[in-house]
């Protein structure tokens, strides 16, 4: 099944949805680094698709970042951690960079 062309077409699919959602996390990166309020409970959202998703259809890297990111965030969301936007947005940004990464290997 993860290798018939239906499924291939589907992973072509799914990366695009990935890729233009990257916008939204490009401007909540940019309101991060700006020092701009930026609610973390709909970026924590967006982030968690891609961590199940991105596993889901093969892409490691992108289902790994999007953990890592959504880990912090929820720690961040629950006040078990200071806020720390600098490293918020980075983590983010390796999320964007992992999809984008995982959009050119598909030919995107």
């Amino acid at each position: 099944m993860f290798n018939s062309p239906e499924f291939q077409a589907l992973r072509r699919e799914y990366l695009l949805g990935v890729v233009e959602r990257n916008a939204f996390l490009r401007d909540e990166v940019a309101r991060l680094r700006a020092g701009q309020l930026a609610d973390l409970k709909p970026l924590r959202q967006e982030i968690h698709k891609s961590r199940g998703s991105g596993g889901f259809y093969g892409f490691t890297h992108l289902s790994q970042a999007a953990a890592a990111a959504e880990d912090q965030l929820v720690l961040t969301i629950d006040g078990e951690i200071d806020r720390d936007d600098t490293v918020l947005a980075t983590l983010v940004d390796k999320v964007i960079e992992a999809s984008e990464a995982a959009a050119r290997e598909a030919g995107l």
